[in-house]
């Protein structure tokens, strides 16, 4: 049996395997449109994603991803069969092994270990220097012919970059649903568009006109959709459309997306490896934000409603927390992708001084393929203002 077909044969018993024994939680995520440059400069963002991106296929002793917007290859570890070398559209789930802990037993059984060195006593890879493509589906693809749609544009930017194309898309704000890893930030009004299985940026004008006033920071405005003009722009793995005009369209059914992405393996539940303040810690500074880093990528939605703060009674160990009424608020926080950090705000009063207090997480912390968090506290105490 060739080597690849005997990858291929170890994903499918695994994936059967997950099904059997309740490893898989929840829906998949939606497959996302990109290109081998944004997978590059944001592999953080694109690990575990489920995924769509053009190329050119090269067969040499691993099976690459090559593009002229890249200095390197992206590894391709194929489950069906491969076509034949040239310019192809696939449809994999991306991973970063830096990424993975040196444990973590989906290293094997997705075929990702013949990416690294079979010396045991090797450094770990670092995140976004070992990255592959695990590809379900590849077909060969040609050069378009015709108006350029949206995905077009957001899988092979190259070809219309400096070129004035009219696009539809639904509206979704200033990425209000982390369709993309970054914008360009030209502007407060930058608001993505999305199309079947793709996004762009539009920049350069307010998302208004006849019969429509759009706020990129409301969801309640994402079930428009708008026609824009404008030319396109690419750097740096980021994709835009400069606008020019922006009319109010009607959907285009035929570019919705029905594909269902493909399930994933669950991997080991995350831990927080890093807090600052420590537990334990005595006169933290009153303004000083909390700080958390974890063990694997956390899923952002999941914090919501699921950290909480209090002061509590009696020493910085006592688990015995006062009312609610007494210092339990929900606390601001913001969580980084890139460095799988959180840090989190607390809004504190006059009271504050001295006090000690308990951060938690609860039940409902979650990675991005669902494994849970078990819940965890952090005790410290404040010091003088």
């Amino acid at each position: 049996m060739s080597s690849r077909l005997y990858i291929s044969h170890c994903i499918a018993i695994a994936l059967v395997a997950a099904t059997g024994a309740g490893l898989l939680q929840g829906q998949p995520s939606a497959r996302r449109g990109t290109t081998a440059a944004a997978l590059v400069a944001y592999a953080g963002f694109y690990h575990g994603q489920a995924v769509v991106v053009r190329g050119t296929l090269a067969t040499r002793d691993q099976p690459v991803l090559i593009s002229e917007t890249i200095d390197r290859s992206i590894p391709l570890i194929f489950v069906g069969p491969s076509p034949i070398d040239g310019t192809v559209e696939i449809r994999a789930t991306f991973w970063d092994i830096g990424r993975f802990q040196r444990d973590d037993p989906r290293i094997a059984t997705l075929g990702l270990s013949r990416l690294l060195s079979k010396d045991p006593q090797a450094d770990w890879p670092r995140p976004g220097e070992v990255i592959a493509l695990l590809v379900t589906d590849a077909m060969t693809v040609k050069a378009a012919e015709g108006d350029p749609t949206l995905r077009q544009i957001a899988l092979d930017p190259t070809t219309y970059a400096g070129k004035r194309v009219k696009v539809t898309g639904q509206f979704r704000g200033k990425n209000l649903y982390g369709d993309l890893p970054q914008g360009p930030g030209l502007s407060q009004w930058d608001f993505v568009l999305r199309a079947a299985d793709s996004a762009l940026w539009v920049a350069g004008l307010r998302p208004r006109g006849k019969g429509f006033n759009l706020n990129p920071s409301a969801r309640v405005d994402t079930g428009n959709w708008l026609e824009a003009t404008g030319v396109v722009r690419e750097s740096k793995g980021l994709i835009w459309i400069e606008a020019q005009q922006l009319a109010l369209t009607k959907p285009d059914l035929q570019i919705r997306n029905a594909e269902t992405a493909p399930v994933q393996l669950m991997g080991p539940p995350p831990e927080v490896i890093f807090s600052d303040p420590v537990d334990g810690e005595l006169d933290v500074p009153l303004k000083a934000p909390i700080r958390l880093q974890f063990s694997r990528d956390m899923n952002p939605d999941s914090f919501k409603s699921n950290v909480r703060w209090s002061f509590m009674s009696g020493d910085a160990k006592s688990a015995a927390a006062t009312t609610p009424s007494d210092g339990a608020r929900a606390p601001q926080f913001k969580y980084d992708r890139a460095r799988r950090a959180l840090e989190i705000s607390l809004d504190l009063d006059e009271s504050a001084p001295y006090r000690n207090v308990a951060v938690e997480l609860l039940d409902g912390v979650a990675a991005t393929d669902g494994a849970k968090l078990a819940p965890w506290k952090l005790t410290f105490s404040f010091g003088a203002k």
